[in-house]
C-alpha cells in the first residue's frame, strides 16, 4: 500500500466518523423532538438511524483492522487509528440510548405530560453540541475542543440534578393521591440516558486526549 492510499483510507476513515456523528446527533434530535411532540411515530424512525449507526460502526471498524494489518502505522497515525476504534464503541451506545429514549416516549404517548420538559430539551441541546464537538475534536485532532467538551459534562450533570429533584418531588406526591408517579419515572429515565450520552461524549473526547498525548486519563 503506497503513502496515498493510506493517505486516503485515513481521509475515508474521518468521513465515516464524522458521518457517525452526525448520525448519532439525528438520533437524539429525534428522540427528543418525538418526546416535545409526543410523535410515537419520529419515535420510531430512530430505530432506523441506531441500525445506520451500527453500519457505519462495522464499516469503521473494517477499515481501521484493514489499516492496521497492511499498512502497519506507526506514531500518531497509529493512535489515531486505535482511538478510533476505542470511541466508536462509546458513539453505538449513544443511539442505543437515544432508541431507549424513543421507546419511553412511546410507552409515554398515552397521556398528556403532567410537568413541562423544557429543562429535558435544554439537557438534549447540551449533549448534542457535545458530541458533535467531541466528533470534530477527533477528526481535527482538536485537544482544547476535546477538554471543552469534558468541561461540558459538568453542565450537563447540574441539569440532571434539577430535573431528578424535580421529578422525585412528583413520585412522592404519587403516594398522596397524584396519579403521575409512573410518567414522572419515565421522564427521569429519560434524562438519565441523556446524561449518559454525555457522558459517553466525554469518553470520546478522553481518547482524541489519548490520541493526542499518548495518555489517557479521566479528565472530568
Amino acid at each position: 500500500m503506497t503513502r496515498r492510499q493510506f493517505e486516503e483510507q485515513l481521509s475515508r476513515l474521518k468521513e465515516l466518523l464524522t458521518k457517525m456523528g452526525e448520525l448519532n446527533c439525528e438520533a437524539i434530535e429525534d428522540a427528543v423532538c418525538a418526546l416535545e411532540t409526543q410523535n410515537t411515530e419520529l419515535a420510531r424512525k430512530t430505530k432506523g438511524v441506531e441500525s445506520l449507526v451500527d453500519e457505519k460502526e462495522q464499516e469503521i471498524e473494517r477499515l481501521c483492522l484493514k489499516i492496521i494489518l497492511k499498512q502497519q502505522p506507526v506514531a500518531g497515525d497509529l493512535l489515531f487509528v486505535t482511538s478510533a476504534m476505542k470511541m466508536i464503541t462509546d458513539m453505538e451506545r449513544i443511539a442505543d440510548q437515544a432508541v431507549d429514549i424513543s421507546e419511553l416516549v412511546i410507552k409515554m404517548s398515552r397521556l398528556p405530560y403532567a410537568e413541562s420538559v423544557s429543562e429535558i430539551s435544554d439537557m438534549a441541546d447540551r449533549v448534542q453540541e457535545m458530541v458533535r464537538a467531541a466528533a470534530k475534536s477527533f477528526v481535527e485532532r482538536d485537544g482544547e475542543l476535546a477538554k471543552a467538551v469534558c468541561r461540558s459534562d459538568d453542565a450537563v450533570d447540574d441539569l440532571f440534578e434539577v430535573i431528578k429533584k424535580k421529578l422525585t418531588g412528583i413520585v412522592h406526591r404519587e403516594i398522596e393521591g397524584d396519579d403521575n408517579g409512573e410518567q414522572a419515572l419515565d421522564l427521569l429515565m429519560v434524562a438519565k440516558y441523556l446524561e449518559k450520552i454525555g457522558d459517553h461524549a466525554s469518553n470520546i473526547a478522553e481518547w482524541v486526549i489519548f490520541m493526542i498525548t499518548g495518555e489517557h486519563k479521566k479528565l472530568n
